[in-house]
Parts: structure tokens; C-alpha cells; sequence
């Protein structure tokens, strides 16, 4: 999964934006360096250029899509309950544990269910993580694969060379970070959708419900990028290390992404609005901290 690395001559047009001064007898003058927000936008369009000729961002989008259907199909394996116990407990609580199966009853529970993961109640319980939270790791993984490839080529050198700010790189790949975890989140909901109609499975909802605890997933997904990011510039090249540390942060964090659930309401999505833009501000200063202080080899 190599992640695209632009040629010369598009990263001198895409990076290197300039404002040339025009001297007293109407000649170019010095090239001077582009504005803050020139800054930032140019490394937003080459970071977002890469993200769409890197591999492992479709390869995580697909994985995001088809994990519902890997889920609904292993959910009525093994099952030590007779089918009628099962029913009867999944109308009380949208996963429920027998043996080591879980049972889905509404293709909506995929997605979270009205009280939230039921990791908290058996963290070995793979069931309580069969859930969209599981994106949130993803979205970290593709941000170390991102990052490694930035040291592991020398690229990351060419881009501080031309942007002084450290502040643009961490803006640009949280933006680049977010936008992938969205694309997963809806993915992912379409995998669900599909998966719901190809089992039968019900689609009783409420609606208000289900699009606040997307919304507030996504909003989510900034304090969670912005986390995976500050692992990977810590790391670097290094992107085994980068990988397990984002595994190990993004199941210690997992219960917040659980926060977000189908009974979500508008005060939900307030506070992971805010809750994910503190975050991201929070976090975002370390990373910058940590480019300002650490070479680039």
C-alpha cells in the first residue's frame, strides 16, 4: 500500500505559490513566500491530491463498507441459545451475548446501539466492538501509513522546506484525516444498509436519532484524528510502532466514540462538536510541539 508521492513539477506548482513584486522599472523582483492562508491551502490541495492517489485510503473505505456484512454474517454462528431465547433478549438490548455469537435483530445495531458499545460490560466480547466505531481506528491507521511515508521518502523534508509553519502540516493532515474517517462513516452505513437488505433484517429507527449519532460520529472523528496524527509525527518512519500504539490509544478511547449512540439528540452533537474541535485545537498544538522539536530524519 504505497502512498502517492507527487512529482517535482507538481509539487512546485501546488507548494511553492509565491507573489512576485514588481520593481520600479517593471521587472519581476524576488519571488516572495505566499501568505499564511496561501500557505495553508496549497498544502491542503497536495495533501488531499495524495490522498486520492494513495491506495490504502480505498482499500480502508472498502474494508469500512464490507465489515457490516462480515458482522451480520458471524452474528448467528454458534450460538449455545435456542433462536427463540435470542429474540427474545435482543428485544430488551440491541446485541446481545449467548455463547460466543451475537445476535442482530435491526441492521441499525451495526451502527451503535440506544445505550452504547457493549465493550464497557465485556471488554473480550468482540461483539461490543462490532460496531461503526470501529472506523475511528481505521482512520488512525491510514494517518500512520500517511505520516510514515512522508519520513520514510524524504518528502516530509521538501514540505518544511518550503512551508516554515509546522502549524500547516498538522492543519492539513487532521483535514485530510478527518475527510477519510467521514468517507468510512458513510461506507460504512451504506454496508450496513446493504447487508440489512440482503439478511431481512429490520430497519426501525428513529431517524433524528440515527442522523444525530452520525453527525455527532463525524465530529468525533477530529479529536481522534488529531490524536492519531500527534502518535504518528512521535513516530515517524517508524510505522509498525505508529500502528500498535494507534491500535492500543484507539481502544483505550474507544467508550468516547460510544458516546454518539441511536438515541442521540441535538445536545449530543453540540457537545461532540465542541468536544472534537477542543480536542483537535488541544491535540494539534502537541503535534506542531512536537515537529518544532524534533528533527525531520
Amino acid at each position: 500500500m504505497e502512498n502517492y508521492t507527487p512529482t517535482a513539477a507538481h509539487y512546485g506548482t501546488t507548494l511553492m505559490a509565491t507573489q512576485k513584486r514588481k520593481g520600479k522599472n517593471g521587472h519581476a523582483a524576488a519571488c516572495q513566500p505566499a501568505s499564511r492562508k496561501a500557505s495553508t491551502r496549497s498544502m491542503l490541495k497536495l495533501d488531499f491530491y495524495r490522498l486520492f492517489h494513495t491506495p490504502a485510503f480505498f482499500i480502508m473505505v472498502a474494508i469500512a463498507a464490507i465489515i457490516p456484512a462480515m458482522v451480520l454474517a458471524m452474528s448467528g454462528m454458534d450460538a449455545s441459545g435456542s433462536g427463540a431465547s435470542q429474540a427474545a433478549a435482543v428485544a430488551t438490548s440491541p446485541s446481545v451475548a449467548t455463547g460466543p455469537s451475537v445476535v442482530f435483530t435491526n441492521a441499525w445495531q451495526l451502527v451503535e446501539s440506544t445505550g452504547g458499545s457493549a465493550a464497557g460490560a465485556n471488554p473480550l466480547d468482540f461483539g461490543g466492538y462490532a460496531n461503526i466505531n470501529m472506523v475511528f481506528i481505521f482512520a488512525g491507521l491510514l494517518m500512520a501509513i500517511f505520516v510514515s511515508h512522508d519520513y520514510s521518502s524524504g518528502f516530509v523534508k521538501n514540505i518544511f522546506t518550503v512551508h516554515a509553519k509546522k502549524a500547516d502540516y498538522v492543519i492539513s493532515k487532521s483535514a485530510a484525516g478527518v475527510f477519510s474517517g467521514v468517507c468510512m462513516i458513510a461506507a460504512y452505513v451504506l454496508g450496513t444498509v446493504v447487508a440489512g437488505l440482503l439478511t431481512g433484517k429490520a430497519f426501525d429507527v428513529n431517524v433524528g436519532g440515527l442522523v444525530a449519532c452520525l453527525l455527532s460520529k463525524a465530529f468525533l472523528m477530529g479529536v481522534f484524528c488529531s490524536l492519531f496524527l500527534a502518535i504518528s509525527v512521535f513516530f515517524k518512519s517508524k510505522l509498525w510502532l505508529a500502528i500498535v500504539a494507534t491500535f492500543l490509544f484507539g481502544m483505550m478511547f474507544y467508550p468516547v466514540a460510544s458516546f454518539a449512540t441511536l438515541a442521540s439528540t441535538p445536545l449530543t452533537m453540540l457537545l461532540s462538536l465542541v468536544a472534537g474541535a477542543t480536542g483537535a485545537l488541544a491535540i494539534g498544538a502537541v503535534s506542531t510541539l512536537i515537529l518544532n522539536k524534533r528533527d525531520l530524519a
